[in-house]
């Protein structure tokens, strides 16, 4: 959502600043300023939502593989494993509510 919400945003700013900057009239120099600062905040964020949607799919991929030489596992003596026996817990009768 903020991806779309970026590039709409910047596309507008950059539309209406080419806009703003191509019409002629009374106080052009005005207009042609501030539709050229418009178009070029829109640029911008155009490009850095850009770079934020690459980034996040540079990321998303899944890595390669690293290519090691194969090295044989050592070899490992088993050895006994003695477990305790397990008691069971003691349970208290429920009462009230807690019954149910």
């Amino acid at each position: 959502m903020g991806a779309i919400f970026g590039t709409a945003l910047s596309l507008a700013l950059t539309l209406g600043g080419a806009a703003v900057a191509a019409a002629g009239g009374p106080g052009a120099a005005q207009h042609y300023l501030a539709g050229h600062v418009l178009l070029g905040i829109g640029i911008g964020l155009l490009i850095a939502t850009a770079l934020r949607t690459a980034a996040r799919v540079l990321m998303a991929r899944p890595a390669s593989p690293v290519r090691v030489a194969a090295v044989p596992a050592p070899t490992v003596d088993t050895a006994t494993v003695t477990v305790l026996p397990v008691r069971s817990a003691s349970t208290l009768p429920m009462r009230g509510r807690h019954a149910a």
